[in-house]
């Protein structure tokens, strides 16, 4: 679908009354080039009909209310339009809007638009703005797209005193025909755009939305959003555990970090990370020094970036000579580098400071300031440590940015002053330390771009067979996942099973509409004898007929979760966590999205608190986590052999045992779907 004239328009209609009026006045202000046709029944300033408009708009803002809106549309479809603005609401969003949804569909035909219930969008590389409001900002020749599905949060970026160009601000109400998905790879494909923002509620098409993000990195455009909605509300429909680990957001938040896509808290880290983005792109590495003039904002860098995947290695042994001779031997070189009041006055030296810092190779080097308000105090001295660091940077080209502790404290001539530098002004402690992580794990997810897959879940009803514990057993292990040693019989065969297996062994009853046998004395754990052995038979036999008797795994390190989580919108994915009785208890777990890799999975498993336990917990063994990676893949394997007929499935727990041991499936519940 091509969206160039909807967008880049050489000629725009405006139809309707007091909200029209700011479309118009909004494109004169930021001096559109063409033709601006303002459309309305009885105003004398105005076109009367779309029969009089002396040609074919390119863009056509549609200001009026439903019932005409579709009309208009019907006859501007037959003219050849190039796409419309549907500001109108009443449509899907409304109850009795269904009607007027597929109406509005049919007048369209082919034609794209955006809305219906959106504020438009603005386009200030080619200074047009289809959009009735005020519109805040400047032409340029790059800058950031914004889209997003609320207007007023539209209004504040456009309105940002952080100065991030914004080349486009998108808004795409209902959705109905331009979703974000489609706007992200317009967008992509200008030239002009250096990223792209996003604010969503919501996504469309999960699939969809993957492979535009796959087609910005492929085309250098990273990209970053806030995704609103931290609330649990999930789709799933699981009955496991693991159904109660994974929700709708942490299914998202999955989804972005596999994609590389920046999550934001804040519009405030949303605005500092598409400033890093715009200037820079994905950082190289995580090496990154800070400088300033003070101990504290030191301290509260290292403090603030606790947590994050930021690196602050020492400088370089090569360049401590030439720095000490700058420094004097009085300040205590690290990283951060409080490099004292003494030099701050000595343009000279500290030109030579930066001129060595600057050589030193780290992915972003930083200068902590926060000048005073001019209005209020003599600045000079700030004007001039700003200059040397510019002069700097354009002899040793080098990522660099001038970072504030609090957002005011840089003022509009000296963010543009950098930028016009090649250096970043990075404002507010916290935003900033959340722009750099995000610029750094973006760099690492491209360099090992695997963007997961949907795999659909039926959302129709269907009848499940749950599996004896048995039959879920063999078949993991025919899909190379060790099982216990086991057997399954009947209460005149359990001694002699026990004995055939070797104490100490597990009984279990087995009865398939109990979920959850140790919430209901089903199971009896580390049974040394035949003494205790008939002494758990003799409770279990109140509850089932047939027994099924393990070997007892002694040698556990850890005790995992490992299952498929069904979600109506994601489809199947793998959640791997703390197991054992309180594995609701502890919610220690992450979400795996399919399909995956060793190097993601590693990762991933480094998440969990319960990876400290692998790693070898206060004199414990280490576990053998190799064979831990090989049994989740082995486990991804079964879901993808399986996925047409799995209901649901989980490993609980799944012994992780010390290294070269392996691992053990001791638990399992699989329910498949009935034919």
């Amino acid at each position: 679908m091509n969206l160039e004239r909807l967008f880049r328009p050489q000629s725009v209609a405006v139809y309707g009354g007091k909200w029209s009026d700011y479309v118009v006045q909004q494109c004169r202000k930021l001096g559109f080039p063409g033709e601006i046709w303002h459309v309305h029944p009885t105003r004398k300033d105005c076109i009367n009909s779309s029969d009089n408009l002396p040609g074919v708009p390119d863009s056509v803002f549609l200001g009026i209310n439903r019932d005409l809106t579709v009309k208009e549309f019907h006859a501007l479809r037959k003219i050849g339009i190039g796409g419309a603005v549907i500001f109108a609401s009443g449509f899907n969003e409304e109850k009795d809007g269904a009607d007027f949804a597929l109406k509005l569909d049919h007048a369209a035909g082919e034609i794209p638009y955006i809305g219906p219930n959106c504020y438009g969008f603005a386009n200030f590389f080619d200074r047009v703005a289809l959009w009735p409001d005020q519109v805040t900002g400047e032409s340029l020749e790059r800058g950031v797209a914004f889209i997003s599905q609320s207007g007023t949060i539209s209004i504040t970026v456009m309105g940002q005193r952080r100065s991030l160009p914004v080349g486009y601000v998108i808004t795409v109400g209902n959705q109905q025909r331009l979703a974000a998905e489609d706007l992200i790879r317009y967008c992509a494909e200008d030239d002009r755009v250096t990223a792209i923002g996003l604010y969503l509620e919501g996504i469309l098409d999960l699939q969809k939305f993957i492979d535009s993000v796959d087609h910005a990195r492929s085309l250098g455009k990273p990209v970053a959003l806030i995704k609103v909605g931290r609330s649990r509300q999930s789709q799933s429909i699981a009955m496991t555990h693991t159904g109660a680990l994974t929700g709708s957001d942490e299914l998202h938040d999955a989804l972005f970090k596999r994609l590389g896509v920046a999550r934001c808290e804040t519009l405030s880290s949303l605005v500092e990370t598409l400033k890093i983005f715009h200037c820079y792109g994905p950082l190289p590495s995580n090496r990154i020094l800070v400088m300033g003039a003070s101990g504290g904002d030191m301290s509260m860098v290292s403090d603030a970036a606790m947590g994050y995947d930021l690196d602050f290695s020492a400088i370089p042994e090569d360049k401590l000579d030439a720095l000490r001779a700058t420094v004097g031997q009085r300040v205590k070189v690290g990283n951060p580098l409080d490099f004292q009041t003494a030099t701050w006055f000595d343009y000279s030296k500290l030109s030579e400071m930066f001129d060595v810092l600057l050589k030193c190779g780290y992915a972003v080097t930083a200068l902590m300031l926060d000048p005073q308000d001019e209005t209020e105090a003599d600045t000079e001295s700030f004007d001039n440590v700003i200059e040397m660091l510019l002069e700097a940077v354009q002899k040793n080209f080098a990522h660099t940015a001038l970072m504030s502790s609090l957002p005011e404290s840089l003022s509009r001539s000296t963010r543009e002053k950098c930028l016009g530098s090649g250096v970043v002004p990075l404002q507010g402690l916290l935003e900033s330390i959340e722009g750099l992580h995000h610029a750094v794990k973006l760099s690492r997810v491209w360099k090992e771009w695997s963007p997961p897959k949907i795999f659909p879940s039926s959302p129709k009803e269907f009848k499940v067979r749950t599996l004896n514990e048995f039959e879920a057993k063999n078949l993991l292990n025919q899909h190379q996942i060790n099982v216990p040693k086991n057997k399954l019989v009947g209460a005149e065969k359990v001694v002699e099973a026990a004995e055939a297996i070797g104490f100490p062994v597990v009984l279990k009853a087995v009865v398939p509409e109990i979920l959850h046998k140790t919430d209901s004395g089903g199971v009896a754990l580390n049974l040394k004898n035949v003494s205790e052995l008939s002494d758990a038979l003799l409770k279990m036999t109140e509850i089932s007929e047939t027994f099924l008797v393990e070997e007892m795994i002694t040698d556990c390190v850890a005790e995992l979760i490992l299952g498929v989580t069904t979600d109506l919108q994601f489809g199947l994915s793998l959640t791997l966590g703390a197991g054992g009785i309180i594995t609701e208890l502890l919610k220690d777990s992450v979400v795996l999205m399919m399909p995956l890799s060793k190097n993601q999975l590693k990762e991933s498993i480094s998440k969990l608190r319960a990876h400290k336990l692998l790693n070898g917990w206060r004199g414990q063994p280490e576990a053998d986590s190799e064979q831990l990676i090989e049994t989740v893949m082995s486990f991804e394997k079964f879901v993808k052999n399986n996925i047409d007929d799995l209901a649901e499935c989980e490993i609980n727990p799944l012994i992780v045992r010390p290294s070269g041991k392996g691992v053990v499936a001791a638990d399992a519940l699989i329910m498949m779907k009935e034919k």
